[in-house]
């Protein structure tokens, strides 16, 4: 069995060796942090936060629906994206849509300003305040966090959801595209954490999983997270009764139930999937879900 497993490894490593050449496979940020630390990215993010208003989104029915995907790995063009935020921007009960990173499948500002284009076609004059992002880790390869940056300004921040009769739930969202939230990152997320009592729900946005995958453990840029931060993140949640956790990455469904925390991974929607999924998670009293095909 290891012989196979190594042998497989091999495989792989040259294949991905002979590939590296190519704009869709940066084999250096795969293996290694790619483009700037997560410590100096988030440090980034906070300082674009504080001179920028708290997002807030008011009016919103006590019952409400929030659409969900991830790893839309945009090339030239992305009309499932387009057909997504539609569905998403036609339902009534939906303030807005969320996108769990892995915008990018190529090098360069392409993939951003596609998706930048698309959210001010269909939200128009709402704009990016109907569909919120953060980076994945092929959004940090060929040093494409300058054009995230560019386009979408912060990947660690907060929405606060009001509801007409003053409810309160909190949308928390972090970077996680070297395969780790970084010191000052869980700092601030603790410090957020610790109004949970605030709120009716809490749900936290990520991109990378905080479970490991089963063909590969191994933490890189491009695989799992280390596994002191697992844990640590999942007794935070634990201990802050985070409502759900919504992950991508993987490029699959997968459901996890830790204590009261329910952990949701979303599949992909990039265009060479057959039948993407996309999840509706509706929150009120109660919160519940499906998965439902493009």
């Amino acid at each position: 069995m290891k012989k196979i497993m190594k042998s497989n490894y091999v495989a792989v490593l040259l294949a991905t060796m002979i590939l590296a050449g190519c704009d869709r496979l940066d084999m250096k940020g795969m293996l290694f942090s790619s483009g700037t630390h997560t410590e100096d990215r988030v440090q980034q993010w906070l300082e674009w936060n504080d001179l920028h208003p708290d997002r807030v989104v008011e009016g919103v029915d006590d019952e409400y629906c929030i659409y969900v995907t991830s790893d839309i790995h945009i090339t030239d063009s992305a009309p499932r994206v387009e057909l997504f935020l539609r569905r998403q921007h036609a339902d009534m009960l939906s303030p807005f849509a969320i996108i769990n990173g892995d915008i990018a499948n190529e090098r360069g500002e392409d993939p951003f300003r596609v998706l930048d284009s698309i959210i001010r076609l269909v939200y128009e004059p709402g704009g990016k305040d109907s569909c919120y992002v953060i980076l994945g880790n092929h959004d940090i390869y060929f040093d494409c966090q300058q054009y995230f940056q560019q386009y979408f300004h912060t990947s660690t921040y907060t929405v606060t959801v009001v509801t007409k009769s003053g409810a309160k739930d909190l949308f928390v969202f972090l970077d996680s595209g070297n395969a780790t939230h970084g010191l000052r990152q869980r700092k601030w997320l603790e410090d957020v954490l610790a109004k949970r009592d605030e709120y009716r729900h809490v749900i936290v946005n990520t991109h990378t999983s905080l479970f490991r995958n089963s063909y590969d453990y191994s933490t890189t840029p491009a695989a799992n997270l280390p596994l002191d931060e697992e844990y640590e993140l999942k007794h935070l949640f634990d201990t802050h009764r985070v409502t759900l956790c919504l992950m991508g990455h993987w490029h699959h469904q997968e459901l996890h139930q830790i204590g009261s925390v329910q952990y949701i991974m979303t599949d992909n929607m990039n265009e060479d999937v057959d039948a993407p999924n996309y999840l509706v998670v509706r929150l009120g009293d109660e919160m519940n879900y499906k998965f439902v095909t493009l």
